[in-house]
This record gives C-alpha cells, sequence and structure tokens, in this order.
C-alpha cells in the first residue's frame, strides 16, 4: 500500500505534521497552566495582608464568633476553596469550605503574626478549576484547528506529490515498455530540475538501448545461422531471425509465427530416426543445464522439404537461480556440405567399384599378358632347345673331327672349320634373340655391385684381343693412372655391353686400325667410357637407324658376320644399369660409341684384382687313372657325341642311362666319379634326379654337371637350385667339359 514513492511522502509528510502538531499543544497547555499558576500566588500574596489583618486581632482577642463570620464570609465572597484558621496551639479554631470535596485548589498556609508575636496559622485554597478548563478549551481548539490543518495540508501535499511525481511515474512506465520492448512513449520536460535530469538521463539510456538493439538485431537477422529463443516453462519459441524462419519456412512478422512450438517440424537422426521431443537438443539444455554442441540432424519441414543443419544450444540462467529460464538455438545450414560428402562417398563407393571392376579387368589382361609371357618364355625356351639339341650335334662332332688324332687333308679341315664357325655363329644368334626377348619381355634382370670398370675393360680387351690381333688392330687401354675407376653396374652384363662394343670396334675397323678405350669421371657422379675405332664410319641416315633391331649396315663384299640386334642389347643393358648411350660417327674417320654408368666409392682396403690369363691350350695327354663317369641322356646322338668326346682322352668309362629313375639306379648301385645329367629325361627330369641323388646318403656328395639345351636364365637359376655343381648349355664346349671334369673329379 505504501510502496508507492508518493503515498511514502504523504504518510512521512502527515506523521510530521502530527507530531508537530501535538508538541504545539503540549507546550500552549504548559504556557498557559504556568501562566495561571502564576496568576493564582499572584492573588495568593494579595490575599495574605488582608486576611492577616482582618483575623489576627480576631484570633488575639479569642472572637471566635466574628471569626468564624469573617472566615466564611472571606471563603464566599473571595470564592476561596477553603479557609482554616488554627490557634497556637495548633488546633482549629475556625474553619469554611472543606478541602476533601474534590476541586481543584492551589493550597496556601501562613502564619498569623501581631507586632511580631505569632498568633497561630492560616490556611486557604485558591480554585484552579479554571486552569483545566483552559486547557481543555485550548485542546479543543488546537486538535480542530490541527485536523482541519492537517486535512489541508494533506490534500495539497498529496495534489503537490502528484504533481512532483508525475515525471517519475512516467519514467517507471517507460521504463517497463523499454524492458518489455515496447517501443516508449514521449517523456515531457519536468519544471522539476531533479526530475528533469534524471529524465533526460533516461532518454539517453533509452536511445542508447534502442540503437543497441538494433544494431544486435541487425547482426542477428544478417547472420546466415538461424537462432531461436525458447521459453522454458511453456517450450514457446519467443523470438527467431529471419534465418531460423527461412529455414522452418515461417515468417517473422506474423506473431502465430513468432510464438509456438515447433509445430509440423521433425528433427532425424543422421540414420534417419526421429528424434523424440524430449530428447531433441532445445529440452536436454533447458533440463540439464548443459549446452548441446554440433549435434548434426536432418530437420524436414512441414511441406515436406529438408534440410540438413547442425545444431547448438546455450541454456540463459538469472542471477541466482540453479535452472535456465530459456535456452538459445542456433541452426547452421550444413547441407551443401553433408550432400557433398554424400556424394563424395557416393563417387568414393562408385570409384572403388569401377576400381575394382578395373582392377579385376588388369588382374585378368595381367594373367593374360603372364600367360602370354610364359607362353613366349615356354616357346623361346622349347625353340632354344631344339635348335641348341642339332647344334650340339653339329658343333660337337665339328670339333671332333678337327681334336681327332687322324689329320684330315686340309680342304676338308677347311671345310670342317666353316662349319664349326657358321655353328658358333648360329648359336650366337639365338642367344642375342634370346636376350632381346627377354629384355623386351622384362625379364631381364641386373644386380648392382660397386665394381672396378678399369679391370672389367682390361677382362674384354683379353677377349678380343685374338680377334684384334686376326685382323691387325691395335686395342690402347687409356684407363686412370691408378688403374682404378669404380662404377655401379651388374658385372655379367657389363662384360656383355664391353664385349659387344669392342668386338664391333674390331669387326668393323680397317686392317691396321686402332681401337682406343678412355674413361672419366663427370661431374654428375657419373663414369663415361669412350671406345672409338678408325673404321669406315656411318652416315647421318644410318646413326637413326642405328638401334633398330636386325638393322645391318652392309656394303657390296661385305664379310663381316653379324645379326643386327648386338647394339641394341647393348642399349638396353645399359639403360638397366640406369645409364645411357650414344654414337657419334663420320664416314671414312670412324666412330665413338660413349656410355655413362653411375660412379661408386672405391671400397676401403679392398685388394686390387688380378686379371686372369688366357689359358694354354689344355695339353692332350692322356690320364693315367680310369674314372667311371655316368651319363643320363635319352637322345643317341648326344650320347655318340659324349662318347666320342670322352674317346679323345684316355681313362674314361661311360655308362649310359636313358632315363631318370634307371640313372637314379645306377648311380646309387654304384656310384660313380660324376655323373652328366640331361634336363628333359622320360620318368623324371633331371631337376628330380638331381634332387633325389643330393638326398640319398651314397650320392649326396657325388659330382654333378648338368648338360641341356635348356639356356634360359631361369633354366640355370633352377639347376643350381636343385644342386647342380655345374650347369653347361648345348651346343657342348668340348674344352670346357673336359675342364669342369678335371675340376670336379680331382675336388
Amino acid at each position: 500500500m505504501f510502496r508507492t514513492l508518493r503515498a511514502q511522502l504523504i504518510v512521512g509528510s502527515v506523521t510530521i505534521f502530527v507530531v508537530t502538531l501535538g508538541l504545539l499543544l503540549w507546550n500552549a497547555n504548559n504556557l498557559v497552566t504556568k501562566a495561571m499558576l502564576r496568576q493564582f500566588d499572584a492573588e495568593a500574596e494579595q490575599l495574605r495582608p488582608l486576611l492577616n489583618a482582618a483575623i489576627s486581632p480576631l484570633l488575639a482577642t479569642r472572637d471566635y464568633t466574628t471569626l468564624n463570620a469573617v472566615v466564611k464570609q472571606s471563603v464566599s465572597g473571595r470564592g476561596l476553596a477553603y479557609l482554616e484558621v488554627i490557634d497556637a496551639q495548633g488546633e482549629q479554631v475556625a474553619a469554611g469550605g472543606s478541602m476533601s470535596s474534590g476541586r481543584p485548589a492551589l493550597d496556601v498556609a501562613m502564619p498569623l503574626v501581631i507586632e511580631g508575636q505569632p498568633l497561630g496559622a492560616l490556611r486557604f485554597g485558591i480554585p484552579t478549576e479554571a486552569v483545566d478548563e483552559a486547557r481543555d478549551t485550548m485542546s479543543r481548539n488546537g486538535l480542530a484547528i490541527g485536523g482541519l490543518v492537517l486535512v489541508l495540508g494533506t490534500a495539497l501535499l498529496a495534489v503537490c506529490m502528484s504533481w512532483l511525481t508525475k515525471g517519475l511515474r512516467r519514467l517507471a512506465e517507460a521504463s517497463q515498455d523499454l524492458a518489455a520492448g515496447k517501443p516508449g512513449q514521449a517523456i515531457p520536460d519536468s519544471p522539476v530540475l531533479e526530475v528533469r535530469q534524471v529524465s533526460d538521463a533516461f532518454k539517453r539510456m533509452a536511445q542508447a538501448v534502442q540503437e543497441r538493439e538494433s544494431y544486435l538485431r541487425s547482426v542477428i537477422e544478417t547472420l546466415t545461422e538461424g537462432l531461436m529463443v525458447t521459453d522454458a516453462k511453456t517450450r514457446q519459441v519467443l523470438d527467431r531471425n529471419e534465418a531460423a524462419a527461412s529455414m522452418c519456412r515461417a515468417s517473422r512478422r506474423h506473431s502465430s509465427d513468432m510464438k509456438g512450438a515447433f509445430q509440423g517440424l521433425r528433427l532425424l537422426r543422421p540414420d534417419g530416426t526421429e528424434i523424440p521431443l524430449d530428447e531433441r537438443p532445445t529440452h536436454h539444455a533447458l533440463v540439464t543445464g548443459e549446452p548441446v554442441r554440433n549435434q548434426l540432424c536432418h530437420l524436414v519441414r512441414p511441406d515436406g522439404t529438408s534440410v540438413w543443419v547442425s545444431v547448438n544450444v546455450s541454456p540463459l540462467f538469472r542471477r541466482d537461480e540453479p535452472t535456465p529460464y530459456a535456452a538459445v538455438t542456433s541452426f547452421t545450414d550444413v547441407s551443401r556440405h553433408v550432400l557433398a560428402e554424400q556424394a563424395l562417398r557416393l563417387a568414393n563407393e562408385e570409384l572403388e567399384q569401377r576400381v575394382g571392376e578395373r582392377t579385376a579387368e588388369l588382374r585378368q589382361a595381367k594373367e593374360l599378358a603372364e600367360r602370354a609371357s610364359h607362353a613366349k618364355s615356354d616357346f623361346l625356351s622349347r625353340m632354344s632347345h631344339e635348335l641348341r639339341t642339332p647344334l650340339n650335334a653339329i658343333l660337337g662332332f665339328s670339333q671332333l673331327l678337327q681334336l681327332s688324332h687322324h689329320p684330315m687333308p686340309e680342304t676338308n679341315a677347311q671345310k670342317v672349320k666353316q662349319i664349326e664357325m657358321a655353328g658358333w655363329h648360329l648359336l650366337e644368334l639365338i642367344n642375342e634373340v634370346l636376350d632381346l626377348s627377354r629384355i623386351e619381355a622384362g625379364a631381364m634382370t641386373t644386380t648392382p655391385e660397386p665394381l672396378d670398370l678399369c679391370a672389367a675393360i682390361a677382362e674384354s680387351v683379353a677377349l678380343v684381343s685374338t680377334q684384334a690381333a686376326a685382323k691387325d688392330v691395335r686395342i690402347v687401354d687409356l684407363c686412370p693412372a691408378d688403374g682404378r675407376s669404380w662404377v655401379t653396374a651388374d658385372r655379367k652384363r657389363l662384360k656383355q655391353v664391353l664385349n659387344n662394343l669392342l668386338s664391333n670396334a674390331v669387326k668393323y675397323n680397317r686392317t691396321g686400325g686402332r681401337v682406343t678405350i678412355t674413361t672419366h669421371t663427370t661431374g654428375a657422379r657419373q663414369v663415361r667410357v669412350r671406345v672409338t675405332d678408325t673404321g669406315r664410319g656411318m652416315s647421318a641416315e644410318q646413326l637413326s637407324r642405328l638401334y633398330e633391331p636386325f638393322t645391318r649396315f652392309e656394303r657390296a663384299g661385305d664379310t663381316v658376320q653379324g645379326t643386327g640386334i648386338g647394339l641394341v642389347i647393348t642399349r638396353r643393358l645399359v639403360e638397366l644399369m640406369d645409364g645411357r648411350i650414344d654414337a657419334v660417327s663420320e664416314e671414312g674417320v670412324g666412330s665413338t660409341f660413349s656410355f655413362e654408368l653411375p660412379a661408386a666409392d672405391t671400397p676401403a682396403g679392398r685388394p686390387a684384382p688380378n686379371l686372369p690369363p688366357i689359358p694354354p691350350p689344355a695339353p692332350e695327354t692322356l690320364r693315367p687313372d680310369t674314372r667311371q663317369l655316368l651319363y643320363v641322356e635319352d637322345n643317341p646322338s648326344n650320347v655318340e657325341l659324349l662318347r666320342h668326346v670322352l674317346a679323345l682322352r684316355a681313362g674314361h668309362v661311360l655308362q649310359v642311362a636313358t632315363d631318370g629313375l634307371t640313372g637314379f639306379d645306377m648311380a646309387v648301385t654304384n656310384p660313380p666319379a660324376l655323373a652328366i645329367v640331361d634336363i628333359d629325361l622320360p620318368g623324371i627330369d633331371g631337376l628330380e634326379l638331381c634332387r633325389r641323388l643330393r638326398a640319398h646318403p651314397r650320392t649326396a656328395q657325388l659330382p654333378l654337371i648338368g648338360l641341356s639345351a635348356n639356356a634360359m636364365g631361369a633354366d640355370v637359376d633352377r639347376a643350381h637350385a636343385a644342386g647342380f655343381d655345374v650347369y653347361l648349355t648345348k651346343p657342348l664346349d668340348v674344352a670346357r667339359l673336359f675342364d669342369e671334369i678335371d675340376r670336379l673329379a680331382s675336388a
């Protein structure tokens, strides 16, 4: 009731007025009482001498009758309340009125003296009813006047307070409107300075609040994220921006859209299941008071359209309240990202499917290619075997005729020599064709290792020295002064490259010509080898076709033999060893072939290799001891050839088995000094025979020589893996066969 400022001011003012009026009345009564009492005292002083003069003579004469008459006349005539005369003995001798009548009176006592002689005492009472009446009258009049003044003052005060607080009431109403978000009413200027100052400050504050709200509203409306404010008690949407309205297909201009639950909206999880109302992010935040961050939901609108949103919810708390009163929910449209991710997932699945299909196709193509490669390898192996088998007889018997103890006529010897040379040429052609096929099929492998280039060059020079001497060609080896230049290469393939280049430099040189070999290290850690000849050279057109297979630049009357694929193989081998080869040539001057290989560091403390000397021909002496040899071969021609070869040297007894099982039984029953085994045998092949012999205790240490027309690299590897000590390929090299027999038999 008294919470308003006006009521409090009026009550306070009335209280102060009432207290002031009471104090005034109390003070007035006191003043009147004191004034009248002073008047009574003055009257008593006037009566003292008169009464003393009238009563003292009568008391002295003891005229008590007259004295009583004077006393009664004094009480009635002078309006005394009572009068009492007491003699010197203290006895009452006359009295008028009564002290116990209940009338208020001023009690006065005085001695009676005549000429200094005390006669007794006099006591009288002056009535004081006028004092009480005056006080009562003053109180009644003061209360009446004070009540009237109080009523008029209160009314005037109420009017003044209403006038004074009018500006404050307007400020309060404007504050309520501002708090409720309503447009504030205009506040007129107050004539009261203080109120006007407060009004001006409020106006500035209200303007700042409106500007701030407008700024925040502009920012919120500008956001692409949807924002909603939800009430905790009613679960009604209190406010939301245009982005949220757009996501929900509603408009902020309609109050029915502004307030209300998510009518018709469905929230789905990423797996497609619907989220119940009590599990939605906003409900969770309002119930638990915990925020929700980045929850992915699928928002389905009433019209059937949908959007993917990332939901974030923050609960709002009032001070000292443990539960939230509202929650702010933001919706971020992530449809593009989700759809892109889904499209990417589908694309990945399609890509995986296509990759799987393509992989299956490539696997099938690889299998077909591998089958074709295996078929090609099998064909080449078979052709090599089939070509080497007759060549074995041709070259073998040609060597036998030349090594025979019975010399032939010179013309026949020349014919046999031509047969042997043609056979070796055919064998070289077969070997080069097989090498080229392996390179093109990717079956040619290399084993890089640090090699002494100068040592390899010296070995190759030694191998072609006989060919150079026959043509009177001088080979000049200009290796570095220290004699060592290390490269990273495959030993076998490097010697093949050097042999081919040096052989060509000799073959196509002129009589009395020269071949120069130089090496030097380039700045890119490469070692360059140059082979320069003084032969007939080549034209630019011939250089452009230099590495075409089976291309030979022959001249009329040219007697130089060749296959036309040697340089092709050389180039491929250099490239396999991470090198490169090039050539420059001038007709009538000569040619220079250069190739580069990666340089290698010289191994620390590695001794310089000793170049093997060219062995002299083995002396044709008969061995005094007799060796029992076992030959497992199903081809009678090959058996006959080996018989004739062994007949050239005494001390060899040859036993023959025409299949693998028979050969195994013969070797186990009567172990020979050495066994020579063909690979393609009936029953069990030579590889299985070798494994069985190695597994049997009696033949585990038996020297075994494989002799076959299977000359592919894989054939050689399989033979060594099976346990052969030596693997020789057909056509038969008689000198090497004798060397291996002597080495193994004596080991």
